[in-house]
């Protein structure tokens, strides 16, 4: 526990570069939706893998992101995710100009996985990640906080059947909404 605390530390950000993360996210998500040019983004921040999540009262209507990095920076990785929620998450439509009124976006920038042997132990600012095989199931901090029930969420996720062998990781990250 200790570990995880530090760790988590250690990824988060300063609330200007919170802020600045948040701006690129809801930029992008209203360029991506409308048409518009992405934003540039002005600073160029060490990478880590991330994911962006779009809510609009209380209800989730996308969410991407991957565990790998995919870009040359922090802000390029956030642009990527917040444009794959918009519009490219196949488990919801495209986002459209009236979900535009008032959504909120989460950022969770990740630090680090960690292997575990059982999911029991997990706090509700831990993330879960359930590999088996090419299969992967997220459940990103946060996400509930029942430790059963988010291993129930990353079987399914995963799209792996409930009770077959699979590696188990503590996903560390720092998470941003507004």
């Amino acid at each position: 526990m200790i570990i995880a605390a530090i760790a988590l530390a250690s990824a988060r950000f300063t609330l200007d570069q919170d802020s600045a993360l948040i701006q690129l996210a809801r930029q992008s998500v209203e360029a991506e939706v409308l048409g518009k040019p992405i934003p540039k983004p002005a600073g160029r921040s060490e990478v880590h893998p991330v994911f962006v999540t779009i809510e609009r009262n209380g209800k989730v209507l996308g969410c991407r992101g991957d565990l790998a990095i995919r870009t040359a920076s922090l802000e390029s990785e956030v642009i990527l995710a917040a444009r794959g929620a918009a519009a490219h998450d196949p488990r919801y439509r495209p986002l459209t100009k009236a979900d535009l009124n008032a959504f909120l976006v989460t950022v969770t920038v990740v630090n680090r996985t960690e292997p575990i042997d059982t999911a029991t132990g997990l706090e509700p600012e831990d993330g879960l990640v359930l590999k088996s095989g090419t299969k992967t199931g997220i459940v990103l901090p946060w996400e509930g906080k029942d430790p059963s029930v988010r291993l129930r969420w990353a079987y399914l996720k995963a799209g792996v059947s409930l009770g077959s062998p699979v590696t188990l990781f503590r996903l560390i990250a720092s998470r941003s909404r507004g």
